[in-house]
């Protein structure tokens, strides 16, 4: 069964909140948090008054014994671990697609490279330092086009 303490500690790691950010919101010590999650001291009726509202939950809920309340409060701490797990899930795969989406560009760059000059002009790259300027325009397009895919990736990522 969970009696005060537990559920103000319960409820505080379920939002996400530390103890000095709970006692921001309450406007108290970060030590009036600690002592009232050890059971060291309980919470005045105002403070009680605003740990409720603070965590959505009626004061009957934070005075009274229940073992139902327990597996509440970790229920909602699993399904906000599990929302954080997926959100950095789907950061990680937007990373990757970013980065194989850039590295094609460049392979299509150099595939251009390889095409245009021994391909078509037949000639090798040592041959002629102008071609140089070719490779280094062609590198700066496949740049500005990286670039551009990637600012499209971040711009739909909020989507």
């Amino acid at each position: 069964m969970m009696n005060l303490s537990n559920k103000i500690y319960e409820m505080r790691k379920a939002h996400g909140l530390s103890q000095e950010q709970l006692a921001e919101k309450l406007g108290v010590s970060r030590q009036s948090v600690s002592k009232w999650e050890s059971g060291e001291s309980i919470p005045e009726l105002e403070r009680l008054v605003e740990i409720s509202k603070i965590f959505n939950v009626t004061t009957d809920y934070l005075l009274k014994e229940s073992e139902v309340d327990e597996l509440t409060i970790r229920t909602e701490m699993l399904e906000r671990q599990q929302q954080t797990l997926l959100s950095e899930a789907e950061k990680t795969e937007r990373r990757r697609y970013r980065l194989l989406s850039c590295t094609v560009v460049y392979l299509v760059a150099f595939a251009l490279t390889i095409i245009f000059r021994f391909a078509l002009f037949d000639t090798p790259l040592s041959d002629s330092l102008p071609g140089l300027t070719g490779y280094l325009i062609i590198f700066v397009v496949a740049t500005a086009i990286a670039i551009a895919v990637d600012l499209h990736h971040n711009k739909h990522a909020g989507d």
